[in-house]
Formats: C-alpha cells, structure tokens, sequence
C-alpha cells in the first residue's frame, strides 16, 4: 500500500471540481454575459502581432496596472496588489495571517474557499450563521468574535450566494473592535455601490477584494486586487508569490480601465436584468427568490434537485448547492442577457407545472 504523503489534517479535504454538465446556457458561475470588449481585443491582437516581450518575465508588481487602479480608486500605488483572481489573494492574506489551529471566522452560507484555504494554513475555519432570510447580524458576529478570538474575519458583501450586504457603519463598528484582520471580499461591488475603500486608512486592519471577474468579464484572464493600508499590504506582500500575474493579463486589466463607460454600461444593464427577473420570479408559483445586490438571484424551490435536472435538460446550467444543508432546495441563477433571462423564467415555468401533476 502506498504510504500517505498529505497532511493528516488535509486527508479529508475534497478539491475544487466545478461542474461539467453539458449545457447550452452557463448560467452557475456569476460570469458576465458580455465578452471582453472588441475596443480591448483588437488592441490586444495589436500588440501582441507587432511585439511583445512575453519571453520575459512579468512586472512581479504589475506596477502599471496598480497605477491605474490607484488613480481610479483615488489611493496611493501602495495601497494595491495585484493577485492572480481574488481566490489566490484569499489564499495568501489566509497564509500570511493564520497559522495552524487559529480561527478564521466565514459567513454562513457564503463563499466555500474561504474555510478552503483556512484548512490549507492549517487554520481552523469557523461558520458565523446568516440569519433566516440570508441577512448578516452585526450581534452574531460581534458573539462570534468574542467566544473564538480568531486571526481572520471574513465579510462578503454582496454575500455570495445571497446577494445580501452588511453596511459600511455596521464594518466599521466590527474593525474598530475587532484585534484581527477584517477581510472585506467586494467581488460584486458594482453592482451595488456601497464599499469601504475611503476607510482603509482609518482601520488599517481592513483588507478590500475586488476582482475583474465579475462586473468587467474577464474571468478568464484571472485578476484581481486588494486594497487596505500601506502598513498591512507591506505584510502581505512578504508571503505574495513573484509574477503571480501573467503580462497578458495584466494589459488586458490596464486597456479595460480606459473604457470605463463600457463597463458601467453592461453593469447597468445586468442590473436592470436582476431587478426584471427578481419580479418575475417573484411570480412564480412555487419560487421565493431572495433580494439580490449582485449579478444572480438565489432563490428556493420545493425540491432543487429535481428543477436543477429539469433545468439541464433543457441546456441550462445553473448552480446547485448538493450536499449543503444551509442551502439545501436552494438553487443560484447568474444575471443573462435579456433572452437568456425570459428563457429560464419560462423553463422554470415548465418544469414546477410538471412537478405539481407528478
């Protein structure tokens, strides 16, 4: 028998595996339904047809990029780094401020590679309950802190999958407090508005996510980026991998913050889209969605599992939360396009129509 190499503590862990259903609708991953502007590509195919340097490593600090972002953002280039996706900025804040068995706080239900990575530091990762309505509680928190003391509090908001938001006093009051490192995940900040980037220099334990995967539509190209303090990003900084980012990537994420306006146009439009179908839905018998501030809908069935395969039958993937108590009959739909939308409206239609005669 061959003998066990990974951490005992790892053993039982179960590795990422997005689905792999065939599908004619993607509708599970909070993707953007608009491609990378033809502004942005036919610059791209520019540069790389006339020259490159690609036989060269990249900027290990993507220093043009966090200009960029600096002058957008109104902070300083010191306040940015630049991360391969916000999931490996997760991963390294986890590494650089949880060790083994300290305690990293996560939402309930929320996003699954924050208690991930945790368990990869060797940490140990802790639910904080949304209340019945997917609702976050500054009093739960606030109790949760105090009965396990951890390193790390994370706070996503637009929560994901809930869509549901903490406001900015209700943070502050937690980073005041809190003798820890406030992770503050902002993947879905556009689409709602609110954030706390103008207090990063007022508590310097705060760390902001964002990401260009959602709003901006380059999930592919995997960037993302943290803003807090100077004093917090220099400690990051010492566990962050050198050229975490690719050259390519990283102009995609420069040309895209030239054309502003054609971003808050799509957000725009993926708004109007999520509050059109959460009325729809709404109407639905058989269908209570939960108020969203993000680019998809949760909403909860009477047996999820039954209208997910329905669903897929029918070319439409979207996410399905098997195995999850918290969100059991619960399914998440990513904002389409306009047709894509009337398409699942009407197929969910169908298919709990059916299920009523079963």
């Amino acid at each position: 028998m061959m003998k066990e190499f990974l951490r005992e503590d790892l053993r039982s862990i179960k590795p990422y595996q997005p689905g792999k259903e065939i599908h004619t609708l993607k509708l599970d991953a909070n993707e953007s339904p608009y491609p990378v502007p033809l502004e942005i590509r036919a610059q791209l195919a520019t540069e790389l047809l006339n020259g490159n340097d690609y036989q060269r490593y990249p900027d290990t600090n993507a220093d043009r990029l966090r200009d960029a972002l600096a002058r957008q953002l109104q902070v300083e280039r010191d306040n940015i780094l630049i991360g391969n996706g916000s999931d490996e900025l997760l991963h390294i804040i986890t590494t650089a401020f949880a060790g083994k068995w300290d305690k990293v706080l996560c939402p309930s239900p929320g996003f699954g590679m924050v208690r991930y990575y945790a368990r990869l530091a060797g940490a140990i990762p802790i639910d904080y309950p949304l209340d019945d309505d997917f609702q976050y509680s500054l009093s739960e928190i606030e109790t949760a802190i105090m009965d396990h003391q951890p390193k790390i509090l994370h706070i996503c908001t637009p929560n994901n999958p809930a869509g549901s938001v903490m406001p900015v006093p209700e943070i502050a009051a937690i980073a005041r407090q809190f003798d820890g490192v406030v992770v503050v995940d902002e993947a879905y900040y556009e689409f709602h508005g609110e954030s706390m980037l103008p207090m990063i220099n007022l508590y310097p334990n705060v760390v902001i996510l964002r990401t260009f995967s959602k709003a901006m539509g380059m999930a592919g190209l995997r960037v993302g980026y943290l803003v807090c303090s100077k004093s917090l990003a220099d400690e990051i900084y010492k566990v962050k991998p050198p050229y975490n980012v690719n050259s390519f990537s990283q102009r995609a994420a420069e040309l895209m913050l030239e054309h502003r306006e054609i971003q808050e146009e799509r957000v725009r439009k993926i708004v109007q889209a999520r509050q059109w179908l959460y009325q729809a839905l709404a109407g639905l018998r058989g269908v209570d969605p939960y108020p969203s501030h993000a680019n998809f809908i949760l909403i909860k069935v009477q047996n999820a599992a039954k209208v997910y395969q329905g669903l897929l039958e029918k070319g439409i993937l979207v996410r399905h939360f098997e195995g999850n108590p918290v969100l059991e009959d619960h399914l998440r739909i990513t904002i389409g396009r306009g047709e894509d939308n009337k398409y699942i409206l009407h197929s969910l239609a169908e298919i709990l129509t059916k299920m009523e005669d079963w």
